[in-house]
């Protein structure tokens, strides 16, 4: 079982990029919030979500991409992942914690 568990971590690492994945998730988290703080209280669309989420893909890719990075496919599996992961891992632990768009106050 550890085998299998250090393959599937090796496999992760050569796929994709933590570090991206994160920064593109704070910074979307950072946007919606400043545009949910704008809103008072009417709700950001998921469309608009969405849009935001694809624009701070774009942005932080172009940022790794003017620093050197040059590893087109790990960036664009990252960017279809992050998503992902701020769904099943990061959006979970921040609600259990209390901090929500809306909660943050």
């Amino acid at each position: 079982m550890e085998k299998l568990i250090s393959n599937f971590i090796d496999i992760f690492n050569t796929h994709f990029d933590l570090s991206y994945m994160l920064i593109v998730n704070v910074l979307t988290y950072m946007i919606i919030k400043g545009i949910d703080d704008i809103n008072g209280d009417k709700p950001v669309g998921t469309w608009t979500k969405r849009f935001i989420t694809v624009l701070s893909c774009f942005i932080v890719g172009v940022g790794y991409k003017t620093s050197g990075y040059d590893n087109d496919i790990i960036l664009i599996n990252s960017a279809i992942i992050a998503p992902v992961a701020w769904s099943w891992i990061f959006k979970p632990i921040l609600k259990k914690i209390g901090i929500d768009y809306k909660k943050l106050h």
